[in-house]
């Protein structure tokens, strides 16, 4: 559910462009998500845990991405900000809404597609814990790439897709790979920061355990010693 809630933001957009579900209707659907999500996460649970650590990410990570994006939108006009146009695409408005627009690109898609992330790593700790510790930068920046396929696939692949987001010109190409490249790397530094919190804080206990048996397995060594004699 925790990662249905933060992937949903950014999948509702694809679903949009193809009409199969209007915006207003996502928002629907994403609220109560994103209210679930919170409780979830003040609960404290592991995998809540986890998310909250994915959107404090995500948000840091967002804001990071569009220190490059704004000024290349605002000062060069080289990339055209259609977030203004997402938040018409919500409230229903033809003239756009850019409170609404910029709140759902950092709280549903900067900050969701991390929480997705970062609950999937938390489920690999579990199974398979050195696809994580081993290299988390570099899975971050693979996880960039990804999301930055999709946003390509969209504009690329779907009917109007260039019409409702942007022209993919080679230099708007470069510069959102190079966003999402930027955002990758910020989840992964926080990435390796909590695995290793992670190990730190699970290496007292392997040592404890490790104390513990130690003696048991000398009295045990013993006791056959004495039984030999």
């Amino acid at each position: 559910m925790l990662m249905a809630a933060g992937a949903l933001p950014v999948a509702a957009i694809p679903l949009y462009i193809l009409g199969a579900l209007p915006m207003s209707w996502a928002a629907l659907l994403v609220i109560p998500l994103m209210a679930a999500k919170t409780v979830l996460i003040k609960r404290g649970s592991t995998e809540g845990r986890w998310a909250g650590h994915g959107m404090f990410a995500g948000l840091v990570a967002v804001t990071a991405y569009d220190g490059l994006r704004i000024p290349m939108a605002y000062l060069t006009n080289a990339w055209p900000d259609f977030i203004p146009r997402l938040g018409g695409w919500i409230t229903e408005s033809d003239s756009g809404n850019v409170p609404v627009g910029y709140l759902w690109r950092y709280i549903g898609d900067g900050g969701g597609i991390a929480v997705a992330f970062f609950v999937f790593c938390g489920v690999l700790m579990n199974f398979r814990p050195a696809l994580v510790r081993r290299h988390p930068v570099l899975l971050a920046l693979g996880y960039g790439v990804f999301i930055w396929l999709g946003l390509l696939a969209t504009v690329v692949l779907l009917p109007r897709g260039t019409e409702f987001l942007f022209v993919p010109t080679i230099e708007i190409i470069v510069l959102s790979l190079l966003g999402h490249l930027i955002y990758g790397a910020v989840l992964g530094l926080f990435l390796s920061r909590i695995v290793r919190r992670t190990d730190e804080a699970e290496r007292p206990a392997i040592i404890t355990t490790a104390r513990r048996t130690l003696p048991t397995q000398a009295t045990a060594s013993s006791s056959a010693a004495a039984e030999r004699v």
